[in-house]
């Protein structure tokens, strides 16, 4: 399920806005790292537009990483996407 943005062209006057998505994976999840994540882009000056915590849909998951679909690692990555809780997020 997409997550609709609003966009603001301008912040500050001609600086345009950029978006990115970034996406903590089970491993780091489970380890316990998202906050010490989310603190390194807060000390970088990045802000967090949106975030959540969710277990990835396999068909989304396959969609994101449909590029990769011809590589040998593609069935892993998807697996190891949709074993565990994941926090996408807007930066």
């Amino acid at each position: 399920m997409a997550v609709p943005l609003k966009y603001n062209p301008f912040v500050g006057g001609n600086m345009a806005l950029q978006q990115t998505f970034v996406m903590i994976k089970p491993d780091a999840v489970s380890r316990g790292l998202v906050g010490e994540i989310i603190a390194r882009f807060e000390k970088k000056g990045l802000k967090i537009k949106s975030m959540r915590l969710e277990m990835a849909d396999p068909e989304v998951v396959a969609k994101h990483y449909e590029i990769h679909k011809e590589r040998p690692v593609y069935p892993g990555l998807v697996e190891f996407i949709t074993t565990g809780p994941v926090v996408p997020m807007i930066v």
